[in-house]
């Protein structure tokens, strides 16, 4: 007779193996997620990255689309952050104009994000030559007190940010 511990890890086996083949995830996930088909992804996608076309509603669903497919060919190493960036898309979209809040809610999430888009931007240059955004990234420093450098503090708005990040 099996051990309660010895059932749960067959169980898990089990679930594991029928995820895997029902999402056909696992065993693509580490050429989906590679240098090289980053890098292509980008590449198909760098004009909705950059500098998307919105004329109707459908060039919204388009870019969105772009985003996510780059997102989920993202290396390991900047796969939170593109989740990020995904998230903050689909936060920029559901704005509303009219709504305070909703304007409020959009320039947080932009200004939250921002490591992550650096990040993005930073790796994605370095690996792939590609550049998203028309600058590269540069840190926000918050000046809460006197600077103590002769050099004159760097500060990006929400505005920046979300044309350094093509959107």
């Amino acid at each position: 007779m099996r051990s309660p511990a010895a059932r749960t890890v067959t169980l898990a086996t089990a679930l594991l193996a029928l995820t895997c083949a029902a999402v056909s995830a696992c065993g693509d996930d580490a050429d989906q997620r590679s240098e090289s088909n980053y890098c292509t992804q980008v590449g198909n996608h760098l004009t909705d990255l950059n500098s998307p076309t919105i004329a109707e509603d459908g060039d919204i669903d388009r870019v969105v689309s772009a985003w996510r497919t780059v997102s989920k060919s993202a290396p390991i190493a900047v796969q939170a952050e593109w989740e990020t960036m995904v998230a903050n898309l689909e936060t920029a979209i559901t704005v509303d104009a009219t709504d305070p809040a909703s304007m409020q809610l959009v320039a947080d999430t932009a200004r939250k994000s921002e490591p992550a888009a650096n990040r993005v931007i930073s790796y994605t240059q370095q690996r792939c030559g590609a550049l998203i955004g028309s600058v590269a990234p540069t840190p926000t420093t918050l000046l809460t007190s006197e600077p103590t450098s002769t050099s004159e503090p760097t500060s990006i708005t929400a505005t920046e940010t979300s044309t350094a990040l093509g959107e």
